[in-house]
């Protein structure tokens, strides 16, 4: 007679780990990690801002941990805590300061520039890694995360913003530093809106988009053109109705599922493209002789005009295919996300009017020519009627794509090969120093010992 009993050593290890992070579990505390990380970020204190970044990437190990490529998983999203180590240094710098007496600070040593310095670079490097910035995290976008998928992607150049926006005074009071955040966000935009430009499907695009839309508005933070408040409801009106727009078509794709609603979220993303895009450029444009700069004003100017193409080109209407119709809710609630979305932008921007921010009427059309621009030439061709128009899109389209998706692996590419390069002239120089020892645990701490020693010693002889 067979036994039905199944022997202890049947199951494989991946099983028992399976039954010790349980999915079903693991999703819930990694959603549960990020809720609490989020509002550690928004918290407006370093220390608090480091233990959010902590907690998610405690979520994305505990994530990558359930999932079935977890070989894989665990090693892609280790680096997300280098920009809570960032803060973590900036949270040191920030307790040395506060700790050091006045005369240090400000005496013949002057130590302030050194903490102001590291401070700002260690926020400004946590949330430009976060944003897809750096090329150490360029590519983050176009690989979704475990368990939870394309939401991964859109979580963490919110992180980064909100890291950017909280702690802006610290990485805005050295000019250097915020001039390099600016320059380095606009280049993400840019590139972030040739990848949605050059990619089909719809939920790809939005992540892409969500990364421009969090650039874009880190951009409009360190521009100081408008409140704190103003840059916020801005970037909720736009990375926000990205996120719905995301959350509903991975539900079926309920805002393209009838014509009324389609065309509500294209009215509603465009219009919080061009409520954030509009006064960055003239920011950019015409803002501060100091800020201003023609060149920026560009750049940001065609990442617009792709963002505008893209959502209202990839948001159009796609027929039902099923034989029974869905139910649709009570209160329709795609059209209730779509329709907030629509009106954040402009209570924002009338917030901003309220507040004191102005602009002429030249520079106001400047400024939202090229939303206006990316948004018609989608809606034309979107149109059937227009023939000839039509006939020239369908020709030019696949070349532009491919070209924007050339450009991106191109820069991405160059940038990964600039990275190698200085890592690499970085060990040939250290090599001297480790040749300075016999590789022997207990003579490296002596040296190190040693190297502390003469570090306190040096200022003293001086």
């Amino acid at each position: 007679m067979t036994s039905t009993t199944e022997p202890l050593d049947a199951h494989p290890a991946t099983e028992v780990g399976e039954r010790r992070f349980p999915g079903a579990n693991a999703k819930l505390m990694g959603a549960v990690l990020c809720v609490i990380g989020f509002g550690l970020v928004c918290w407006p204190s370093l220390l608090a801002g480091a233990l959010g970044l902590e907690t998610l990437a405690a979520a994305f190990w505990w994530w990558a941990r359930v999932a079935e490529d977890r070989a894989e998983q665990i090693p892609r999203w280790t680096w997300i805590r280098r920009p809570a180590l960032a803060l973590w240094l900036a949270c040191a710098f920030e307790a040395l300061a506060a700790t050091l007496p006045p005369g240090v600070l400000a005496g013949p040593g002057n130590l302030s520039p050194l903490i102001t310095w590291t401070e700002a670079l260690a926020v400004a490097w946590a949330g430009l890694e976060l944003l897809a910035a750096l090329p150490l995290a360029r590519l983050f976008s176009d690989r979704p995360g475990p368990v939870i998928g394309p939401w991964l992607p859109v979580l963490l150049p919110a992180a980064g913003f909100l890291v950017l926006w909280r702690h802006v005074a610290q990485w805005t009071s050295v000019p250097p530093v915020r001039n390099a955040v600016l320059v380095l966000v606009l280049v993400t935009a840019l590139l972030a809106s040739l990848r949605a430009f050059g990619r089909l499907r719809i939920v790809a695009s939005l992540r892409w988009l969500a990364v421009a839309d969090c650039a874009l508005a880190a951009a409009l933070v360190a521009m100081r053109e408008v409140s704190l408040e103003v840059s916020m409801l801005l970037w909720l009106g736009a990375c926000g109705g990205r996120a719905a727009l995301l959350a509903g078509e991975l539900r079926g794709s309920a805002p393209r599922r009838s014509p009324a609603a389609s065309r509500l979220w294209r009215a509603s993303g465009w219009t919080a493209s061009a409520a954030l895009s509009w006064p960055l450029i003239q920011a950019l444009g015409f803002g501060h002789p100091r800020l201003a700069h023609p060149a920026w004003a560009v750049v940001a100017g065609v990442a617009t005009a792709l963002v505008a193409w893209t959502v209202v080109r990839r948001t159009v209407n796609l027929p039902e295919r099923r034989a029974v119709v869905r139910r649709e809710p009570a209160i329709p609630v795609t059209q209730l996300a779509a329709t907030m979305t629509l009106v954040a932008g402009p209570v924002a921007l009338l917030v901003a009017w309220w507040t004191g921010f102005e602009a002429s009427w030249p520079t106001s059309i400047l400024a939202l020519a090229p939303a206006l621009i990316g948004g018609l030439l989608a809606w034309l061709r979107n149109r059937r009627g227009v023939v000839r128009l039509e006939s020239w899109v369908e020709n030019a389209g696949p070349r532009l794509r491919a070209l924007a998706r050339g450009t991106f692996h191109g820069v991405v590419t160059l940038e990964q090969r600039l990275v190698r390069l200085v890592a690499r002239i970085g060990l040939a120089l250290i090599a001297p120093t480790r040749d300075l020892h016999t590789g022997d645990a207990q003579e490296y701490l002596l040296f190190l010992v040693g190297l502390t020693v003469l570090a306190l010693v040096l200022p003293l002889l001086g």
